[in-house]
């Protein structure tokens, strides 16, 4: 009996910690504006950008590290980190690279290509507020 508990115990351990570990965060397949037809169509800030900070909210939060991607966070963004038509040179987009000694975001790992070049069309589409 003692065997037996001792074995369950493991497993309940085992389980437990593996629960808790994060290594990064995961990767969806929908891309929003990710069409196949090849022509590039116009980025809606709104529809296509503002669901990526999602995942950045819980650092990216007022009183937290800048910009505030909870509320206004167009505007946050705009005051220094987006330079509109020019996404080599903006701030966010080199951090979501991690190039350019700019930190990568979110740390530890960066995100898929896809989401990287959408936020690069965005910028580079004038960084509308739409």
């Amino acid at each position: 009996m003692k065997k037996l508990i001792r074995i369950l115990m493991m497993v309940f351990i085992g389980f437990a910690i593996n629960a808790c570990y994060y290594d990064a965060f995961p990767e969806d397949d929908y891309v929003p504006g990710d069409g196949d037809d090849g022509e590039t169509e116009l980025l809606s800030y709104q529809d296509d950008i503002e669901p990526l900070w999602v995942q950045c909210t819980g650092c990216h939060k007022e009183g937290g590290d800048a910009p505030n991607m909870l509320d206004d966070s167009y505007d946050n963004l705009l005051d220094g980190y987006v330079i509109p038509f020019d996404a080599d040179a903006s701030i966010l987009y080199k951090s979501l690279l991690g190039i350019d000694g700019v930190e990568l975001m979110p740390p530890g790992s960066g995100w898929p290509t896809s989401k990287s070049n959408l936020v690069r069309d965005w910028i580079n589409q004038g960084a509308l507020d739409n």
